[in-house]
């Protein structure tokens, strides 16, 4: 019965002391190249995790918009009455310059309708000014970053703050006081720049939208709902827009990703370095076995099965340090989860470095070092020729 190529390539692996380590750490650095691979991988992946979750919690599921203009009419009843749909809150915006007796700052002030307290993660964030949660929104809420900026004081109760914009000619200013009830804390983003009122009130202090006219619609989807409502709410609300979360940072969602293909494409660079050993280890198997290639080639083996099997003998080692770099890789992730061995310190968000494994990507990465490996192999076989003069060598 024939050896196969695989067979003879397993065989081949067989040397003397120096080739048998050469080997070794040939199909080690390929392993090490692998698991560093699908560390970095993860721990990207764990950061746009975290980043995700962070933001999902800033904005609802959809976000629509106007697709020109910063107001417009649009027909919430309409996008109600959509069974995908399991709750919406209109929103009219006005950036307010907000003055203190000691401070001012620029904030955007969202005037939010009931729904809003009911379906919005903001609203599980407010709390009066004297520590009292809030269940119905009754006044102007300014982000804690903001309120600081300010020098809030609720000692004597809701602080008064005065709120100005510039009429719709332009020619003078809105002023108004309106008094600041408490705080919520949501995302540094948020807490300095936002701050809420029911929707009524601050329509009463004429805002630049027009009656009828919002800034954005906030939907979140019913329980089933297919996965991408970004069609369906756009055909129910025509020149509008709608936005996921990731869509609406996608500056950060942009930076994350770049980051994490240049680092995939430097640590590609390095597995492809660490896998040239297996070149050299090839080449140096092809040297001792003249011999054994002479003798294969005078009982009549073609040279192309000769080439094939040295080629394989680079694959068994790409496989074997792919397969160690997998396993590696993935305890290390797996101890990273279980244990957090990675600390970030003191003031972050979460205590140990997140990491999170990815299926899909882990086996892309591990067709990407056969691949690889199986090229190098390659090319080292081409090396191998069938002249039956190095049969004495055998």
């Amino acid at each position: 019965m024939r050896a196969s190529g695989p067979q003879l390539g397993w065989r081949l692996l067989r040397g003397r002391k120096l080739t048998q380590w050469v080997a070794r750490l040939a199909a080690l650095g390929v392993a090490v190249g692998t698991a560093a691979m699908l560390v970095v991988l993860a721990g990207f992946n764990g950061l746009e995790s975290m980043v995700r979750a962070a933001y999902e919690g800033m904005h609802a599921p959809y976000t629509l918009s106007p697709t020109e203009g910063i107001h417009s009419e649009v027909d919430l009843e309409a996008l109600r009455a959509l069974p995908e749909v399991a709750g919406l809150s209109a929103v009219v915006s006005q950036k307010a310059l907000v003055r203190s007796e000691e401070r001012e700052v620029l904030v955007e002030i969202w005037g939010v309708d009931s729904a809003f307290t009911t379906f919005s993660p903001w609203a599980a964030q407010m709390i009066r000014g004297d520590g009292d949660t809030v269940s119905v929104l009754d006044g102007l809420y300014l982000g804690t970053g903001a309120s600081i900026q300010l020098l809030t004081d609720f000692s004597l109760g809701p602080d008064p703050v005065e709120l100005l914009w510039p009429q719709a000619g332009l020619e003078d200013f809105q002023r108004s006081i309106a008094l600041v009830r408490g705080t919520f804390s949501v995302h540094p983003q948020i807490d300095y720049a936002f701050g809420i009122m029911p929707m009524t009130e601050l329509r009463a202090l004429r805002p630049l939208a027009d009656s009828g006219h919002y800034s954005h619609v906030l939907v979140w989807p019913a329980q089933g709902a297919p996965s991408d409502l970004r069609a369906t709410l756009a055909a129910a609300a025509p020149r509008w827009t709608a936005e996921r979360p990731e869509e609406r940072e996608e500056a950060m969602f942009q930076v994350l990703r770049s980051e994490g293909l240049v680092t995939t494409a430097i640590l590609g660079f390095i597995v492809l370095l660490a896998s040239l050993g297996l070149y050299a280890a090839a080449s140096l198997i092809i040297l001792e076995k003249q011999g054994q290639r002479a003798m294969l080639a005078a009982l009549g083996m073609p040279a192309e099965r000769i080439r094939a099997a040295f080629t394989w003998s680079g694959i068994w080692l790409t496989l074997i340090g792919a397969i160690l770099g997998f396993t590696l890789g993935a305890a290390v992730v797996a101890a990273q989860t279980q244990w957090g061995l990675l600390k970030l310190g003191e003031g972050y968000v979460v205590e140990a470095y997140p990491v999170q494994w990815s299926v899909g990507q882990s086996l892309a990465v591990l067709g990407l070092v056969v691949l690889i490996g199986a090229l190098l192999s390659w090319l080292a076989g081409r090396q191998a020729g069938s002249d039956t003069k190095l049969l004495r060598s055998a």
